[in-house]
């Protein structure tokens, strides 16, 4: 009886293996962006996303579709799926299909990690759109990464380009926390075994699932994905505010030490890297704006305004659409010192928009 049910339930989990993935709604992998709570809690979960964009651009055999990267601007923090970048630009006339894999945190390294990334996966990045900001270029404290997220695939998809990873990861061991040995087994489990058992690979995907069709059955809304409430910045707690301005990571943020602009910046590396996968596609750098008025302690500083012109010089020469936000949105839309309320990403969605419909005029690719 045993050897004839062995083979059964050998077929049974090889189907299981096979259909899970087709069983699960579009919304549950990704609405208007990457989910926060899935990828925080394990960063190879954007696998699946990857994936689930493959099948759409096959079903719908899409050309010109645009992916974004970026950061937590491009992400839409602090609001929700629905008030980012991806969703406005959703909006526009005659608009093509849009991706968006920018994720809180993400660092020059990071998106170019995903543009080798999509290319395994046989996605074109013909037409890519990225964020960067003034803090993408400043020189890092210690204890901040060259890379936030996926520096163990750019191990694998370009061992070279990880040297630069890896030297600054030996540089700050000092800065390592103590893993528990469960802690550290469960990351190994994630990093290298359950992205290649599907019933693993899935799991977070298949509970956020079947939580929405639950919320369904019991005729609730989506649940609300804001990571946090977007308020008016000048709303806010003056000292609150006051305090976040004090904070060493901030101030390191908005420096006034001359930039480095040349390929010993890892971020200018990563940079260079970048433009040079895009050769001959169609790439748009977009640097986000700063929040004047609250930051006008660092801003007006002589040494962030000759930073801030040499970073606007650098970007306006590279062979790749260029524009440059800083000033263009009221420092009334912001929340913080760079983030938008959803008035100010519904502004910079149509400038954005505005811009690619005069792109003849733009350096030519």
């Amino acid at each position: 009886m045993k050897n004839k049910t062995v083979p059964y339930l050998v077929v049974y989990l090889l189907l299981i293996n096979f259909l899970l993935p087709y069983t699960i709604s579009a919304d549950a992998f990704y609405h208007k962006r990457l989910s926060y709570p899935i990828i925080i809690n394990n960063p190879r979960n954007i696998d699946p996303v990857i994936k689930y964009m493959k099948q759409k651009v096959d079903r719908e055999k899409a050309v010109n579709y645009f992916i974004l990267l970026g950061d937590s601007v491009f992400y839409g923090s602090p609001g929700n799926s629905d008030q980012s970048i991806s969703a406005y630009l959703e909006q526009m006339p005659e608009h093509p299909l849009v991706f968006n894999l920018s994720f809180p945190g993400s660092q020059l390294g990071d998106l170019y990690t995903l543009l080798l990334m999509l290319d395994k996966n046989g996605i074109s990045t013909d037409h890519v759109i990225l964020n960067v900001r003034y803090a993408s270029f400043v020189p890092r404290v210690p204890y901040q990464p060259i890379m936030s997220w996926w520096a163990d695939r750019l191990r694998k998809e370009d061992p070279e380009a990880y040297l630069i990873v890896k030297a600054q990861e030996e540089e700050t061991a000092a800065y390592s926390k103590y893993e528990k040995p469960y802690d550290w087994l469960q990351g190994m489990l994630k990093k290298y075994v359950y992205p290649h058992i599907t019933l693993m690979a899935y799991r977070d995907y298949y509970q956020k699932y079947v939580d929405l069709q639950w919320d369904k059955w019991r005729n609730r809304a989506m649940p609300d994905d804001s990571l946090a409430l977007p308020e008016p910045w000048y709303t806010k707690d003056s000292e609150a505010l006051s305090d976040m301005l004090q904070q060493a990571q901030l101030k390191a943020a908005f420096t006034n030490v001359p930039l480095n602009l040349t390929e010993s910046n890892p971020d200018i590396y990563f940079t260079k890297q970048i433009i040079e996968h895009q050769k001959g596609k169609e790439t748009w750098v977009v640097l986000a704006g700063t929040n004047h008025t609250y930051m006008k302690e660092f801003v007006n500083q002589p040494g962030y305004v000759e930073n801030m012109k040499r970073l606007d010089d650098f970007l306006s020469q590279q062979p790749v659409h260029y524009l440059n936000l800083e000033g263009q949105i009221s420092d009334q839309l912001f929340t913080d010192f760079t983030h938008l309320m959803p008035e100010g990403y519904r502004l910079m969605a149509q400038l954005i928009w505005d811009a690619y419909g005069q792109r003849g005029a733009a350096k030519p690719l």
